[in-house]
């Protein structure tokens, strides 16, 4: 977390960007350039003189590495796993990037709450077959398998649909144990999401979405 405490009423420009989900390792290779990229977002606001706001700057999602799992990057990135079976590994989500008024642990709920800009996370990638979703704007963005949307990204108020509790600020995490070790979603306004097709007795298609950003005043958004 870093402070910031204005030095003269007037009008400040906020520009924020979210970071990158990691890459996956697919048949014991990296999958290149096939990351779920961040959010980036800008607006002004006027500060009064020595109001102090709070930034935390997300981290990129840690690249799949065969035999752990995957860190999620820093301010809401979901961890990425490692399948347990054999040479897959999915990369951890891309943490998002924020300003709020009150300071504290990135995940507390009261300064979660206080968030005035976020710049989404994008999602971590799976296997060599699928894309994950970008960190996104008022929604985030889905991640495909062969053009079909197999997980869709967070909305202002939840992530879509998917296992486990919607989210403020935390992308899932990946899940392990299957054909493929799944990647984790990108943090944001709401984290992304993770799922997977099965589309064969031996064979997932797995990865994950985007988290949504948010602005306040901006229209369409949904404050918490």
């Amino acid at each position: 977390m870093q402070e910031f405490t204005a030095p003269l009423n007037t009008t400040y420009k906020i520009e924020c960007w979210g970071a990158q989900g990691g890459n996956a390792t697919a048949n014991g290779s990296i999958c290149i350039n096939e990351r779920g990229l961040g959010a980036y977002t800008i607006g002004l606001i006027p500060f009064l003189k020595d109001l102090t706001v709070y930034i935390y700057v997300g981290g990129k999602g840690e690249d799949g590495v065969v035999g752990v799992h995957s860190a999620g990057g820093y301010n809401g990135g979901g961890s990425g796993a490692w399948d347990e079976k054999d040479d897959d590994t999915g990369g951890g989500g891309g943490g998002a990037t924020d300003v709020r008024l009150t300071g504290g642990t990135w995940d507390d709920f009261s300064s979660l709450k206080s968030r005035i800009m976020v710049a989404a996370g994008g999602g971590g990638k799976c296997e060599k077959y699928t894309q994950p979703g970008y960190g996104g704007g008022l929604s985030g963005g889905n991640a495909y398998y062969n053009n079909e949307i197999i997980c869709s990204g967070a909305t202002q108020t939840s992530i879509i649909w998917g296992h486990g509790d919607n989210t403020a600020g935390k992308g899932k995490d990946g899940l392990y144990g299957y054909f493929s070790g799944l990647s984790g979603g990108g943090g944001g306004y709401y984290g992304g999401n993770v799922s997977w097709d099965i589309t064969g007795s031996n064979s997932v298609h797995a990865s994950a979405s985007g988290g949504s950003s948010f602005i306040s005043g901006y229209s369409g958004c949904d404050a918490i």
